[in-house]
């Protein structure tokens, strides 16, 4: 009895163990870390222990429903099956790896309905604030440029169940540019894009260069402090405040050459083809979900930086899935593919929107 005592005590403490490694997994930049190991877990009765573990984890509970926790676990251990699988197959340790993160009871169709819709990618021939340019002044770029350490961008954010991660873009871009610009580092207002920007549809999704365009012609748009995100539609508040402006928004020729340019200056907004995501926890992603000839895109997040690991050139992402998902929320992705990647890998250099600001707005 005291040896079958011991052996549940010993098992219990493993998975234990696995999960807390699993947590904090991100902190070990490029890393194999023991997530890559969970083949170890090889019976139904072990892997259900860990679902167990996972579950305390990250707060659920079905609504005690036996038949929701069944199906979440038939879903997770598929999940745990594809996971450990692509990590198999990574060929350095460079090169991006999977986790049992917190979308790990999602199946595949059920993430990508409420995380990845698909993007309209259109430049708005009805704006006049809307223009291609070519960037000039590019010679003698720096190796790497992290805006993050220029004090240029705000926390990762959550968007939940609401598709806005278009607005967290378009804020996180214009935050950029006004602390360049003014020096001041401001929380902007996502969700007053997701209740007012009329081209766009809230949580039901939206396009980064319609918003850039409500912001021109609203004259400016209000803080994260006076209107919070909800992760929900609300209603417009027409006495927004007007805290920061923009005066411009520019689009990219499409060009990697362009975007290295114009991100060695300001953090841009980017749209990509995120498929297969799900489960990222950090290295290099080099596309092995997308379609090298495809502009198709599915997300929108906002590139603050770039930079290179083991002969591998990267754009740094900041993305709105929380800080528990990727690198601490971003997402590195190659760069430097000028013959294989017409588009960039996954479509990134597709549709390049930033910010123009020449007139200082009036500081907090």
């Amino acid at each position: 009895m005291m040896i079958s005592k011991m052996t549940k005590f010993i098992l219990s403490f493993l998975i234990l163990i696995s999960i807390t490694c699993l947590s904090f997994a991100l902190s070990s930049e490029y890393s194999i870390s023991s997530h890559g190991k969970l083949d170890k877990f090889s019976s139904d009765e072990e892997v259900f222990e860990l679902f167990q573990m996972w579950k305390k984890e990250h707060g659920r509970d079905y609504a005690n429903s036996e038949e929701e926790n069944a199906k979440r676990f038939e879903i997770f251990k598929t999940n745990f099956k594809y996971i450990n699988e692509m990590n198999a197959k990574r060929k350095s340790q460079t090169q991006h790896r999977l986790s049992l993160n917190k979308f790990a009871d999602m199946s595949p169709e059920e993430f990508s309905k409420t995380y990845l819709p698909k993007i309209e990618m259109q430049v708005p021939s009805n704006r006049d604030n809307a223009k291609l340019k070519d960037d000039d002044d590019c010679e003698n770029l720096p190796t790497s440029v992290d805006w993050r350490e220029k004090g240029a961008v705000t926390e990762v954010r959550d968007q939940g169940d609401c598709q806005s991660h278009w607005a967290f873009s378009v804020t996180g871009a214009i935050e950029g540019l006004n602390k360049i610009v003014t020096g001041n580092l401001i929380n902007l207002s996502a969700q007053e894009l997701v209740d007012c920007d009329p081209a766009s549809k809230g949580c039901a999704g939206g396009f980064y260069f319609n918003a850039f365009g409500y912001v021109i012609e609203n004259g400016g748009i209000d803080t994260e402090a006076n209107y919070p995100y909800l992760a929900k539609n609300g209603t417009c508040k027409e006495n927004a405040n007007k805290v920061v402006s923009i005066d411009n928004l520019l689009v990219l020729d499409g060009t990697e050459e362009a975007l290295l340019c114009r991100t060695s200056k300001q953090p841009v907004s980017v749209s990509l083809d995120a498929t297969g995501l799900q489960f990222y926890a950090g290295g290099v992603y080099g596309g092995e979900n997308c379609k090298k000839e495809s502009r198709n895109a599915n997300l929108v997040g906002l590139i603050v930086g770039y930079d290179s690991v083991n002969g591998e050139d990267y754009w740094i992402v900041k993305n709105s899935w929380g800080k528990d998902w990727g690198e601490k929320g971003y997402l590195f992705i190659k760069r430097n593919v000028f013959e294989d990647w017409p588009f960039g890998v996954c479509a990134i250099n597709a549709a390049v929107g930033y910010p123009v600001k020449t007139v200082l707005s009036s500081a907090m």
